[in-house]
Parts: structure tokens; C-alpha cells; sequence
């Protein structure tokens, strides 16, 4: 019995000693878990501060002055200074909020021109075009385009402000960073502007700017009243109206100043030159509209995204629409930097016409209309072609029970021009009977396009269809037409299309 009562006793003070080791343990957990956190915070906020609290070192002066200050009493920075004082930026770089500048020394504005200093709104956009909001540290500059307040935006980099080179870097104030620049950065055109502005490329310039019309922005216009019958808000007449460009908003933005780009111009004689070679096949009813389509489709593959300038220009360039531009140097007449890019004035670009006009490619799974419903007679299929490997989309109908059944393909915009006319239609599901089936143009009934060809099993190679001629830039209506027969078993009415194929002949 006082073995028992011993070996509770004994028992107890162990449980007694286990639960303060434990708590003692958690604490220890808990406390190493907060000493952990401190250092992870600690860590955290210097690298977010790092950089911009580098300067708030009780030894950096330029702590309680801020930036039109410490830009004044620097060394070499008096001629800037006083376009701040100016043009009243001297008050906006002492207010609480941040900025960075790039100041251009005394030596690089010696020769600041006349047209500039002496008209006022074109000094301030010249002061701001140096200036960003916030702080722009050189550990954040790795080759980047940044907004400034001219509207502009300019690349820099650590060692770069446009063109001008940083002489000193990372000049800390109250609020915010100056550098000292070897350059002055003026303020000039972009690629549109530029075209806007010039006066030595009419044709081209006319062309493009013929394309402007007048746009509705209900953002700008005046509201004053609402339409009791449709609820729609009324705007005050001649209010919200905006002109765009039909190339800017089809082509190429070449306006935008966040990107970068090269435009390429003819010259007056080159663009009247290769208008005439191109509007033969933009045949209309008009002189005017022919023209318009010949020009449309000359300018959209010369702007490009990307900053080249002629010593970098490539021997071709890739356009947006997948057309390769041949780039013959020596055919450059002039070359202006621009605030977006580069535009380069040509007197040749000598396009290949394979390039300019790919073929036609019409896939058969996208059909615009049929002769009639036949639904459960219709599948969609995704097959392989175990041939040339790969995979491919199209359309198979089976038994429709009706004589010269047809499948109608709308394609628009097609040059005057002859064609030479292929097609795939697989036929994977039998080797007998063998179908039938003809592809027609703008009417189902005219036989002289095209004759019957039989759709052979497992053929899965371009079929030569013939040529066809299409007079005018039109839209045009294919037809794929099934066999003169209402049989409906056996799968000898089928039709079949992986894509038809209308390549230009030149």
C-alpha cells in the first residue's frame, strides 16, 4: 500500500515536471517563432526602402531641402535653373510631392535655340520633357520607357537618358532624385506627327490623311438631356466629336508614345509607282474607290512595332500582317528619330507580290449557309492525317437526300485577279462508291467553272481544280455542289471539305 502511495506520489511530480517542461517548451517556440518573424520584417522593409531611404543618412545635406534647392546650389546646373524659375517648375519641384530630374548641364544648354527659349509654351514642354513623377533611382533604370510630364515618354537605362548620358547619378532632396545629364533631350514629333507635319512626302501624306474621319466620343460630349422614348442620353450638337485614322486604328497606332515604332514612307515618285502596279486588281465601279483599296493595301505593311534606325535596319522586315518587306538601304533618301521610333523616307520598296497577296485559304468546318437543313445528315470532325502529320478540322455530310446539294462559303474582299483553285476533301470512310462533287462561283448553276471531281479514299494532298477569274474586287460567294442525285443510302451522295485554296496567278 505505501508502494502505491509512493508511486503516485512519484507518479504526480513526473506529470507535475512534464507539464512545465512543455509549457516552457512552447514558450520557447513561441518566442523563437516571433524573434524569426522580427528578422523577416526587418529584412522585408529595408529591401522595399532600400535605395530611396539610402539618402536619408543624417550626413546627406540635401535632407531638408527639396528638389529646385538642391538643383540650384549644385555645380554646374545655373542655366537650368533658371528655365524653372522661368516657366514656374521651380515651384512644382519645392512642393511636398516627389519627382525625378534629368538636368542638362550648363555646357549642354550653351546652344539651347532661340525658337525654344523664346516662347514660353514651348520652354515649359521642354523643361518637362525632364522631368517624371516620382522617384526613378539608377538601380531601377535597366532599359525602360518611362512617361515624363511633356507627355512624352523617353527610354532610359543606368547610364542613358535618351541620348544623354548621366554625368551624376542618384542627387537625393526632400522629395525626390536629380540626375546631371550631358545632353539636353528636346521635345520632338512622333511617327504620326511627324507625317502630319511634313512637307515632303504629299502623296503619302494625302493618302494616309484621307483616311481620317469623325468619331462620336460620348466621353467628351456635352450631355443635356436624355431621350424620354429610348432612355439614350442627348449630347449638346457638335460636342464629343473626335477625328480618327482608319490606319491607326486598322494598321498600326503609330501615334501611341508608350511604344516604339518604324514607319516606312515612299517618297512622291515611288508611291505613285507602286499604286499603278497594284490597282489592277482593285478593280470598282470608281477611279476614287479603286484608288482608296490601292492604297489601303500598299500602306499597311510599313509600320512596324520596334525602334530601328537605319544603320540597324534588317534586309527584311515582318509587318503585322505577315507580309515580308524588303528593306533596300541604299533606297533611304532620309531618316528621322522620332519621339516613338524612327520613320525612313524610301524611294524604293520593291515588294514581292507572292508576298503582298497569300493565298486564300477558306476551311470547310466554317460555312455560311447550306441548300437546305440537313442536320442529322451534317458531322463536324476532327481527323489526322497519318500522311503529312498533322491534325485537321472539316465538314462531311452523308445521304441528304437531295439533287445537287450545296455547301456556300462567303469570302470577302477578293482582288481582280485570276486564280488558280485547289481544295482537300478527305474521304477516310469508304472505298466504294466513290462521291462525287464540283466547286462553282457566285451561282450554284453555272457548270463552266469547274467540272465533278471524284473524291478519292485517303487522299490527303491538294487537288487542282483549275483557274478562275474574278473581274472585280468583290465579295464572292463558293459553292461546294453535291452530286446530281437524291439517292439517300450508300454514301453515294457525300460532300467533303477540308479547305479550298485560291492562289493568286500573277
Amino acid at each position: 500500500m505505501e508502494e502505491m502511495e509512493v508511486l503516485c506520489h512519484d507518479s504526480k511530480q513526473l506529470k507535475l515536471k512534464f507539464l512545465k517542461n512543455k509549457n516552457m517548451m512552447m514558450l520557447t517556440i513561441k518566442k523563437y517563432r516571433l524573434i524569426v518573424l522580427m528578422i523577416a520584417f526587418s529584412v522585408f522593409f529595408t529591401a522595399c526602402k532600400k535605395g530611396w531611404t539610402d539618402h536619408n543618412a543624417v550626413t546627406d545635406p540635401n535632407l531638408n531641402i527639396n528638389l529646385y534647392q538642391a538643383i540650384k546650389q549644385y555645380s554646374g546646373t545655373s542655366v537650368f535653373t533658371s528655365l524653372l524659375e522661368k516657366t514656374g517648375y521651380d515651384k512644382i519641384l519645392a512642393s511636398s510631392k516627389s519627382y525625378t530630374v534629368w538636368v542638362p548641364s550648363d555646357s549642354a544648354l550653351a546652344n539651347l535655340p532661340a525658337s525654344i527659349t523664346g516662347d514660353t509654351a514651348k520652354l515649359k514642354k521642354f523643361v518637362a520633357n525632364h522631368i517624371a513623377n516620382g522617384p526613378v533611382q539608377k538601380s531601377d533604370t535597366t532599359q525602360k520607357r518611362i512617361p515624363v510630364l511633356s507627355g512624352k515618354y523617353i527610354n532610359i537605362s543606368t547610364t542613358q537618358f535618351d541620348s544623354a548620358t548621366i554625368i551624376s547619378p542618384n542627387q537625393y532632396a526632400s522629395n525626390g532624385i536629380f540626375y546631371k545629364v550631358d545632353k539636353y533631350v528636346p521635345v520632338i514629333d512622333n511617327c504620326w506627327d511627324w507625317l502630319n507635319n511634313s512637307t515632303t512626302v504629299t502623296n503619302s501624306k494625302t493618302f494616309l490623311l484621307s483616311l481620317n474621319y469623325n468619331y462620336f466620343d460620348s466621353t467628351k460630349g456635352v450631355q443635356i438631356g436624355v431621350d424620354p422614348n429610348t432612355g439614350l442620353p442627348v449630347y449638346q450638337a457638335g460636342t464629343g466629336i473626335t477625328v480618327r485614322n482608319k490606319f491607326l486604328d486598322n494598321v498600326m497606332d503609330i501615334s501611341d508614345e508608350k511604344s516604339e515604332y518604324t514607319f516606312i514612307v515612299l517618297n512622291d515618285g515611288s508611291y505613285t509607282t507602286e499604286l499603278t502596279k497594284l490597282t489592277p486588281w482593285f478593280k470598282t465601279s470608281t477611279t476614287d474607290s479603286t484608288n482608296t483599296l490601292a492604297g489601303s493595301w500598299l500602306v499597311k505593311d510599313l509600320a512596324f512595332k520596334g525602334s530601328y534606325s537605319a544603320a540597324k535596319l534588317p534586309d527584311t522586315l515582318i509587318s503585322q500582317y505577315g507580309v515580308k518587306v524588303p528593306v533596300d538601304k541604299t533606297k533611304i533618301t532620309a531618316s528621322y528619330k522620332t519621339s516613338n521610333g524612327w520613320v525612313h523616307v524610301m524611294s524604293q520598296v520593291n515588294f514581292n507580290l507572292t508576298y503582298k497577296f497569300p493565298p486564300l485559304i477558306i476551311q470547310g468546318e466554317t460555312p455560311t449557309s447550306f441548300a437546305a437543313d440537313r442536320t442529322a445528315q451534317t458531322f463536324y470532325r476532327a481527323r489526322w492525317d497519318s500522311v503529312n502529320n498533322r491534325g485537321f478540322n472539316d465538314i462531311l455530310m452523308q445521304n441528304y437526300s437531295y439533287a445537287s446539294y450545296w455547301i456556300n462559303y462567303l469570302v470577302k474582299n477578293v482582288n481582280s485577279m485570276r486564280y488558280n483553285a485547289y481544295w482537300v476533301a478527305i474521304n477516310d470512310i469508304q472505298t466504294t462508291p466513290l462521291w462525287t462533287q464540283r466547286l462553282a462561283v457566285d451561282s450554284t448553276t453555272t457548270t463552266g467553272n469547274f467540272a465533278y471531281v471524284t473524291v478519292a479514299y485517303k487522299n490527303y494532298t491538294e487537288v487542282s481544280l483549275g483557274q478562275i477569274t474574278i473581274p472585280r474586287f468583290k465579295n464572292i460567294n463558293l459553292y461546294v455542289v453535291g452530286a446530281n442525285t437524291s439517292s439517300s443510302s450508300g454514301g453515294g451522295t457525300s460532300i467533303s471539305l477540308d479547305y479550298i485554296k485560291l492562289v493568286p496567278a500573277f
